[in-house]
């Protein structure tokens, strides 16, 4: 092992990635992906760390992985491992920069959601809500719902729909013991796709590379102004 060997694994796990994606990046020829979407994702997130003391970055790491782990918390101190794992699985079906502009997507839903910063009063109203009851697991099922918002797979009456049940579900676990509990929200977003599609939901559908390069460049509908 030499010396940058060495210095690699005393980086924090974040940091690990950060290098990788850098480094594999800059390989494949798209070092402007990497300035324009994963550079500019982290300078956000520094930004909005500094505002509350915490680490979002790693928090958002943490829950779009959970995502792409079909609900499985990845363990902070094998983040890196956790990584690596789905951006080689994930590279098999899709081009990198996809990839990239699929994270910062949904980085800024992360934001959003942490931060209520949402232009809609009635949503901003409901995770606020959300938020004061500190469900910060729920972000994953959130994540997802906002990605179905943003490519109009699902309107706002049925985000504020679901938004509700998750603040129904909210509290009825925070009435019970732990032992009583016998639903997560990975478990939830299972019952509550059957009930949209009981209401003639359309479910996802698979999203073309262009849609999600012009999505990944605009992000409007529910950005605050």
């Amino acid at each position: 092992m030499d010396i940058l060997d060495r210095n690699f694994n005393d980086l924090c796990e974040v940091s690990k990635i950060r290098f990788f994606i850098a480094s594999d990046l800059k390989k494949s020829n798209l070092e402007n992906i990497y300035s324009s979407y994963w550079l500019d994702m982290e300078n956000r997130y520094l930004d909005a760390s500094q505002r509350v003391k915490e680490n979002l970055f790693e928090k958002f790491l943490v829950d779009y992985l959970t995502i792409q782990r079909n609900a499985v918390i990845p363990q902070k101190d094998s983040l890196f491992t956790e990584f690596i794992d789905f951006y080689k699985n994930i590279s098999k079906f899709q081009t990198k920069e996809i990839i990239i502009k699929n994270i910062f997507r949904y980085s800024m839903y992360y934001l959003r959601i942490y931060f209520a910063d949402l232009r809609d009063d009635d949503i901003r109203k409901k995770i606020k809500l959300i938020n004061a009851l500190r469900a910060y697991d729920s972000y994953p099922f959130l994540m997802e719902v906002f990605e179905d918002y943003e490519f109009a797979h699902i309107n706002k009456a049925m985000l504020l729909e679901i938004l509700d049940t998750v603040l129904h579900f909210i509290d009825e676990r925070n009435s019970k013991k732990p032992s009583q509990i016998a639903l997560t929200f990975a478990g939830l977003s299972n019952e509550i796709n059957k009930m949209l599609i009981l209401k003639n939901y359309t479910p996802r559908f698979v999203i073309d590379e262009e849609e999600i390069s012009n999505k990944s460049e605009t992000i409007n509908s529910i950005t605050a102004v």
